[in-house]
Formats: C-alpha cells, sequence, structure tokens
C-alpha cells in the first residue's frame, strides 16, 4: 500500500486510530522496518570512528521511539476489534516486530559504540542523567548479549516467554471456563444492585437468562465481600483460590504447575548466567533496594510492624462471627465478615456511599485537582479519533504549551479479562534539533459501563484503583526529562514506577478529597460532612486485610525467585509463606502461585515494590497533610522535585530533594 494512502506511514502528533485499517499495517510494518534497519546501518558506520550523543543515543531513541509508537497502536486496534483481518494483521507483524526489537538489544555492535561513549573522555563531562541513560542501555545489552554470559541466553529468553504466555493463557482458559448462572434473585441478597445489574447484562450476552457470575478478580471481591448466600461465596473462592491447578472445580485442566516451575528453572538459569546467584537478585538489581536482603528485612518489618493490627482485627472478626452464630469463620467469610463490621461501625454501606461518587463527576475533579496542584490545564480533545466511542483524550497544557496527552478509557471490553493499568504511547523526549516530542500516557479501566439512569458508581476502592492510575499519567505527562530512556514511566524501577500511584492513593483516605471529589449522581450534591466521617470510619474499620494479602502475595512471588532451587516445591513455599499469615486462612487446596499473574507481567521478583512505594508515599503525603491537601506550592514542589526529573536520578534522590524543598519553605513560614 503506498506510503501516502497509509495513515501509519504519515507523520503525526497522534496516532490517527479512526483512519487505520487492518490492511495499513503489514505494508507500513515493512517500510518501517526497512528505514529503521536503514538508519542502524548508518548509525553504526558514522559512529564506529567516535561516538556521540546526538547521533547514537538520540538517532537510536529515534527508532526505538518509531517502532514502540508502532506496535502499541498494533496492539490496541488488534485486542480491540474483531474479525479475520485485525487476527491476520497481528500475527503478521508481531513475531517480526519482537525480532527486529530483541535484535537491537542483542546487536554487539551497537553495545560496544554504547560503551565505548560511556568510557569516553567526553562522557566524563555528561549531566548525571545522560550518565544514568547509559548505565542503564548497557545493564539491558549486558543482560540480552549471549556473549557477555556462559551460555544460550537467547533460548531461555524464549523460553522464558513462551512459558510465561502459556501461563497467562491457561489462567485466561481456567477463568471462563467457570460461572454460575442464578435464576433466582433472592440468592444474590447482600449484592450491590449495580453488579446484580452487571451479572443480568453478562448473562444476555451469553443469551442466558437470569444472573451470570463470571471468574475474575472482581466478581471474586465483590461476591466475598457482600454476598449474604454463603455457598456462593465458598463455590467463588474454592474457584478463585485453585485456578489453572491441580484442584479445584476444573482441576488439571488448566494446570499452571508444571509451566510455573519450569518458568521458575528458567529464569533462575538465566540469572546464574549473568552473574547472579537467583532471579530475585537479578530483579533487585535495577531496583531502588540495594539487595534481596534490604528487602527480605523491608518485608520482615512491615510484616512485624502489622502483627499486632492483623492478630486484633482477626479476634474482632471472630467475636463477630460468634455473635452471628458463625463459629469459627471459613476463608470464604472473613472479608464478608470484615465489611459487615465496617458498616456496623459506620452506620452506613459501601453501596449508600457509591452514589456520591460517580465515575464520570469524579473523573472531571481528579482533573481539576490536577490543575490546582500542578498550575496545568487540561483540554478534552473531541475533534481527535480514538479507538473506541468511549475513550476520551486530554491535552495537558501549560502556559498555552501541550506539554502531553492522557487517553481515558475506563471501561471493560466485552469478552475480555480487563484489568485496570497505565500503558504509554510515548516517553518525553528532545530530538537532536532541540524540540520536546511529548509524552503520551493511556489509562485503561476495568469498569462495567453504566446507563443514563444507572450511571457508573465507585466504590472506594474503585476510587482508589482510579485515583492511582490517573497518578501514573501524571507522572508520565509531568515529566521533563530530556531523555528517552529516563523520562517515561516503563523506564523507571519498579518502585519508582508505582511511587505515583500510591502516593496519590494517599488522598482517598483524607476526609477533605473524599467531600471535594464527592457529586451526587442525582442532584451533583458534594457529600455532606457528617457522612464523610462515617465514610472515614468505614474505610478504617477491619482495614487490615488488603495489607496482609498485598504482603503475602509480595513475599510469596519474592520466596519463589529467591529461594528457588533449594529443595521446596511452589507449594511449599507457599504453604511456608501463608504460615506467616496465618490469621488470614486460605481453603485447605488453595494453589494461589498458580493464578498469580504479576509473576508473568512484568512483575516477577519485584511485587514488593508496592509496599516499598506506599512506605515512601508517605513520608511524601505527610508534608501535603502539613501544608494543605491541594497547595499548589507543595504540588509545584512534587512536580519540579520527583514528576519532572522522571528517572534520571534515583527515587530517594527526588524525594530529598522534596523534602528539602518543602522544608525551606516551612522554614520561611516560621
Amino acid at each position: 500500500m503506498p506510503s501516502v494512502d497509509n495513515p501509519l506511514l504519515q507523520p503525526y502528533d497522534l496516532p490517527p486510530f479512526s483512519r487505520i485499517q487492518a490492511e495499513h499495517f503489514s505494508p507500513a510494518l515493512d517500510q518501517i522496518l526497512i528505514e529503521s534497519r536503514t538508519s542502524l546501518t548508518e548509525i553504526i558506520a558514522s559512529q564506529t570512528p567516535f561516538p556521540t550523543w546526538d547521533d547514537l543515543v538520540v538517532a537510536m531513541d529515534e527508532i526505538h521511539s518509531r517502532v514502540e509508537g508502532f506496535r502499541y497502536v498494533l496492539h490496541r486496534l488488534t485486542s480491540t476489534r474483531t474479525g479475520d483481518a485485525w487476527e491476520q494483521a497481528s500475527l503478521d507483524c508481531e513475531s517480526r516486530l519482537h525480532e527486529f526489537q530483541n535484535g537491537l538489544k542483542q546487536n554487539a555492535e551497537l553495545f560496544q559504540l554504547y560503551q565505548r561513549l560511556a568510557n569516553s573522555d567526553i562522557a566524563k563531562n555528561f549531566e548525571p542523567a545522560r550518565i544514568r541513560v547509559l548505565e542503564k542501555i548497557l545493564r539491558q545489552f549486558r543482560e540480552n548479549l549471549p556473549e557477555t554470559a556462559g551460555g544460550d541466553l537467547n533460548l531461555l529468553q524464549v523460553r522464558i516467554e513462551n512459558a510465561e504466555g502459556l501461563f497467562r493463557e491457561q489462567l485466561h482458559m481456567a477463568n471462563k471456563a467457570w460461572d454460575i448462572l442464578v435464576d433466582d434473585e433472592a440468592q444474590l441478597s447482600g449484592l450491590p444492585a449495580a453488579f446484580k445489574q452487571h451479572m443480568a447484562s453478562q448473562a444476555r450476552t451469553v443469551e442466558r437468562t437470569g444472573w451470570l457470575l463470571p471468574l475474575d478478580e472482581e466478581s471474586h471481591r465483590i461476591i466475598i465481600r457482600y454476598a449474604d448466600n454463603r455457598s456462593l461465596r465458598q463455590q467463588i473462592n474454592v474457584a478463585y483460590e485453585t485456578r489453572a491447578s491441580d484442584q479445584g472445580p476444573h482441576a488439571g485442566q488448566f494446570d499452571n504447575g508444571n509451566v510455573l516451575k519450569q518458568l521458575l528453572d528458567d529464569r533462575h538459569e538465566y540469572a546464574k548466567l549473568l552473574g547472579y546467584t537467583n532471579f530475585a537478585q537479578l530483579a533487585v538489581a535495577s531496583e531502588q533496594a540495594e539487595s534481596t536482603e534490604q528487602v527480605l528485612a523491608f518485608l520482615d518489618n512491615q510484616l512485624q510492624s502489622q502483627q499486632s493490627t492483623f492478630n486484633l482485627e482477626a479476634e474482632q472478626l471472630k467475636a463477630f462471627a460468634r455473635k452471628q452464630g458463625l463459629g469459627e469463620p471459613e476463608p470464604w467469610d472473613y472479608r464478608y465478615l470484615a465489611e459487615k463490621l465496617r458498616r456496623q461501625a459506620a452506620g452506613i454501606s459501601q453501596e449508600e456511599l457509591s452514589a456520591w461518587f460517580p465515575l464520570e463527576a469524579v473523573f472531571s475533579k481528579l482533573l481539576v485537582m490536577a490543575s490546582d496542584l500542578f498550575a496545568v490545564n487540561f483540554i478534552e480533545r473531541e475533534d481527535v479519533g480514538t479507538w473506541a466511542p468511549d475513550v476520551r483524550l486530554f491535552e495537558v497544557s501549560e502556559g498555552g504549551t501541550s506539554i502531553g496527552y492522557i487517553y481515558f478509557d475506563p471501561f471493560e471490553v466485552a469478552g475480555q479479562e480487563g484489568f485496570p493499568q497505565t500503558t504509554t504511547i510515548r516517553d518525553r523526549l528532545m530530538t537532536a534539533e532541540g524540540r520536546p516530542r511529548n509524552p503520551i500516557a493511556v489509562l485503561h479501566g476495568w469498569l462495567p459501563r453504566g446507563t443514563a439512569e444507572n450511571p457508573t458508581l465507585l466504590d472506594h476502592l474503585q476510587l482508589r484503583i482510579l485515583v492511582h492510575e490517573f497518578g501514573h499519567c501524571l507522572h508520565q505527562v509531568l515529566s521533563q526529562a530530556a531523555y528517552r530512556g529516563v523520562s517515561g514511566i516503563t523506564s523507571a524501577s519498579r518502585d519508582a514506577t508505582e511511587f505515583a500511584g500510591c502516593l496519590f492513593e494517599k488522598w482517598c483516605f483524607a476526609k477533605e478529597f473524599l467531600i471535594r471529589i464527592s457529586a451526587h449522581h442525582q442532584t451533583g450534591a458534594t457529600l455532606p460532612d457528617e457522612m464523610a466521617d462515617q465514610f472515614i470510619r468505614l474505610i478504617s474499620t477491619q482495614a487490615s486485610w488488603e495489607t496482609a494479602k498485598n504482603l503475602r502475595n509480595a513475599l510469596l512471588d519474592f520466596e519463589l525467585h529467591r529461594t528457588h532451587a533449594d529443595g521446596r516445591s511452589v507449594q511449599q513455599v507457599f504453604q511456608q509463606v501463608s504460615e506467616k499469615f496465618s490469621h488470614f486462612p486460605v481453603v485447605a487446596n488453595a494453589r494461589l502461585a498458580n493464578g498469580l499473574d504479576h509473576m508473568v507481567t512484568g512483575y516477577a521478583a519485584t511485587l514488593y515494590a508496592y509496599p516499598w512505594s506506599i512506605a515512601l508515599a508517605e513520608t511524601v503525603f505527610q508534608r501535603f497533610q502539613r501544608n494543605g491537601l491541594f497547595d499548589a506550592k507543595t504540588g509545584k514542589a512534587l512536580r519540579d522535585h520527583i514528576f519532572g526529573p522522571g528517572d534520571s536520578r534515583p527515587l530517594s534522590a527526588s524525594i530529598t530533594a522534596f523534602l528539602s524543598a518543602t522544608n525551606q519553605r516551612e522554614g520561611a513560614n516560621t
């Protein structure tokens, strides 16, 4: 297809999603790869005598950025549109893209050029950000070049990628294989009305009557928290905790046990070939933590500091269960009883409070809050096509100048397992001519679509997740780093990446924020002061269960990768980790590791980044509590010293700079 007719081959600032057809991809990729390979050859030839920053690093960034942008558009459209043509486009392009990008990572000539530049006299005068970029590039080469290790890294990489893909596929199939059709609404007592409507919609989608309960993260959370039907809670909890294993309702059908064992074997061998003791050590090497010992000490400290709260809340819950005539609670009773205790303490339910947090109004108010904190404007661009009617685009500007874009894609896609996440289409960079190329973030949601009569209403966890992902978007678009390798959230360490999301979640526990962000879906009124107090009591009661779950999963993930090959099976590691959280039991035949998808979505051995980031975020948030939750000067300090530098320096250094700046201000005001 001639380039003049192919939107993927025309210059654009924002991808022309609405004009792209399936048949555009393959010929566009042909041309992009031809041009990229030609540029690569020219770069190597011109830089061999004397490598320079602009003609090596910046020039290669142009190639990487173009290919990554194409791959994002390909994935977005082929995953949201159906039909043979779209499937064929994905088949035609994905393997070629993967091969080209892997080839860049394993190009020995490029590695030598980057290494020569890093060791050159001119590099001695580079600013710290450039030095950090080169360090990250060289580390990636060392982890991918077979010549730098004592074995076949290529084979292991392929095996690891294949195992990760199979793990995800079998987990998806296990989820899809299980559902329950309820034909008596009385069996759904206690469930929020919006969730029952969603179940009814799910049934209609597959041409069935009644209410269809699928197996996914959100359905499991809602059922075990709100369903009065104990049998229903038991059924979904057993199915959830035995997914993709040799246990449970589909025992052995989609078993990830052998897949996970092979994956851990190959990751362990991969790390050893690179000179590490285990895969956890390799994973930590690019993180803020200094060693696996420090991570373990941190997780142990977190567990010990919470232990008295865990025990107290478990005893409160068991006493409440006895009053309810339940005796000893089963694993599917704990979060249900905890929700009952919350409601009793607060005098109000989560469902009643959700009426004050409709998605549309909440997101609009989040934009206003960000405008106030960071002195930027969000302009909705209705003149630009997106990949779906529900997707909205916001241009972020400062002083009339565009500095980035955020796509807002909040709803689940029919037939797919949605989960909240932030992705990036482009990282900020300065071209060789000194012109900025603005960053683009995408906030993907997981929420069911509402209607005019029944809008999408958020409970507290959904609100937190939305705010968390919005924090990631702000981190991406407010970066002022000049170099692609340190400007985007995906190039940062995992703990630095999660920091912004964890920080913004802190606002969700503040009364002032809950009032400001609220707007009743019928009247538009903000949450009354008394109800805000009730909300705080609700979310402060029996609040340790989520902390326990997150710590348990983080420790399980880390120990599986740190202690692999010590003779213990995956299940033995899980059982020993679970003993540390004995107050929070699981079903007797639980196989949680088989369904822990974070281990195959980029978080292997780094799930600890969530509690780690939460601890860092608490230190920063305390300054907002002192100066005002919506204080513009503190917001400016956050933008200038943490978001602005991106990953051009360690997060710890950025936080220190932020604290110093706010300390100076406090000193000036005393």
